[in-house]
């Protein structure tokens, strides 16, 4: 059985206050015809970026999953990528976390085989750590180190995704 820690490893101010400075580097990289959410963990995420952002980008989600109900990544599948038109489309794909990189480089090169013009980038939580594949982020909220963790969208077994901040999951005693 687990437990949520005591004190946040990211509070929701850091949060906030990381978001607008993240809003800032997107922009300035350029436009993006398309903000692509990655389904479930990073909707909260996606949500208040987007409304950092000076552009206005067209906004939808995918689903991709590596955990089921284990904190051990496993396969990855990718549910609703086949439904969209990205044809010469520039797109900022989103997701919570960089932990292994299986899902994100495996998204990634879906996109590009269905057209995609250009695929930045954007995750909430990196764990460097953790890389299997060969993939970085061009846009990151925090780096942290090899931690489970939960909160602001992030789950365990679909479980606190709605605490405000970014918690560690800890054995309980």
């Amino acid at each position: 059985m687990y437990k949520v820690s005591e004190k946040p490893l990211v509070s929701k101010e850091e949060i906030e206050k990381r978001l607008i400075v993240l809003a800032k580097e997107v922009d300035a990289s350029g436009e993006y015809d398309l903000v692509l959410g990655v389904l479930t963990g990073a909707f909260i995420f996606v949500a208040d970026l987007v409304r950092n952002l000076s552009c206005n980008p067209n906004i939808s989600f995918i689903k991709a999953s590596s955990y089921g109900n284990s904190t051990e990544s496993s396969s990855v599948v990718i549910q609703g990528v086949e439904k969209l038109c990205l044809e010469n489309k520039r797109i900022l794909l989103v997701d919570d976390i960089l932990d292994t990189g299986k899902t994100f480089f495996a998204l990634v090169e879906q996109l590009k085989k269905l057209g995609a013009k250009t695929v930045k980038t954007c995750v909430l939580l990196d764990k460097p750590s953790r890389r299997e594949a060969d993939i970085e982020a061009d846009f990151v909220g925090f780096s942290i180190e090899n931690k489970f963790v939960v909160g602001y969208g992030l789950d365990y077994a679909e479980n606190y995704r709605s605490l405000n901040g970014i918690f560690t999951l800890e054995p309980s005693e």
